[in-house]
């Protein structure tokens, strides 16, 4: 069977790659983010206490700052994804549901023809 509506096939396949680059470069992206936080907050103070550094206190505030960052970010980049790869999906979905259809036009227009002749009604 001919698969048509080629174009659409292709904006699927570009929405399925798209969401996952989005999704491994995202938890990398926030991965990076959240370390990068963690080893600045021992030498920032916490809330912007002073040059001297904020010592543990200042690790302590950098650690929180990025595990919410971390869990904000994988929210959010989670969502995207998934909203990326629901739409390609989606559009999987229409496509099979044409091609079922147009299947079954195809068979019951092959089994009206070699019906035959319809019985006599009284």
């Amino acid at each position: 069977m001919e698969k048509r509506y080629r174009a659409l096939r292709a904006i699927a396949a570009v929405f399925k790659v798209l969401g996952w680059i989005i999704l491994i470069l995202g938890i990398l992206g926030a991965c990076v983010t959240s370390g990068g936080i963690v080893m600045s907050g021992g030498l920032l103070g916490p809330l912007g206490a002073g040059p001297q550094g904020g010592g543990e206190l200042g690790l302590v505030w950098g650690l929180l700052a990025a595990i919410v960052t971390f869990i904000v970010m994988l929210v959010t980049v989670g969502l995207y994804a998934l909203i990326l790869i629901a739409a390609s999906e989606g559009i999987y979905v229409f496509l099979d549901i044409e091609e079922n259809t147009r299947e079954m036009a195809r068979r019951l227009g092959q089994l009206g023809e070699s019906a035959g002749p319809s019985p006599p009604t009284y």
